[in-house]
């Protein structure tokens, strides 16, 4: 099992990467959409970390994408531009399991990834729903964006990742 993390930010990459190593968690990476779009097929690849803002694909075109295969990989979003029509759409998606807006708790973000890792496999619509796309399952998490200033479960202040764009 693999989690692959689409972003073409290089230390954002490798800081979420550095987050996941702790928790034994095998990470991949693509640096532009066209590439995710590519390595997400891979059956081994049962998360997708993806940012929206990358060269080539977009990040909504990648998942846009996978919402049309028979069995996506679990993806969460992560993103610096975000309106409430985009998180609509992303929200869609049956397979998007959260959506973070950076700059985000590096803790929540772990802690999610490990959820979706241990659903196991990748995504496959309930027994009935032969065309991907037409519905949405509710998300198991919470119905917002994750933000900044979210308070750690230790008790110290929010631990933040900041990106520029």
């Amino acid at each position: 099992m693999a989690v692959l993390i689409a972003d073409n930010d290089r230390a954002v990459s490798g800081l979420l990467t550095d987050v996941l190593a702790q928790s034994g968690i095998e990470v991949v990476h693509a640096f532009d959409g066209d590439a995710a779009r590519q390595m997400a097929q891979h059956p081994a690849v049962q998360v997708l970390v993806c940012d929206l803002d990358m060269p080539g694909a977009s990040g909504l075109e990648v998942l846009e994408d996978l919402d049309r295969a028979p069995s996506p990989p679990r993806a969460i979003v992560i993103s610096g531009y975000l309106d409430a029509r985009i998180e609509a759409r992303l929200r869609a998606l049956p397979f998007v399991q959260e959506v973070f807006r950076k700059p985000f708790d590096l803790l929540v973000f772990a802690a999610v990834v490990r959820r979706v890792a241990q659903l196991g496999g990748r995504y496959s619509p309930p027994e009935g729903q032969d065309t991907p796309g037409q519905q949405s399952l509710p998300h198991s998490g919470p119905e917002r964006s994750t933000e900044a200033g979210d308070e750690r479960e230790d008790g110290g202040g929010p631990k933040r990742v900041a990106v520029e764009h």
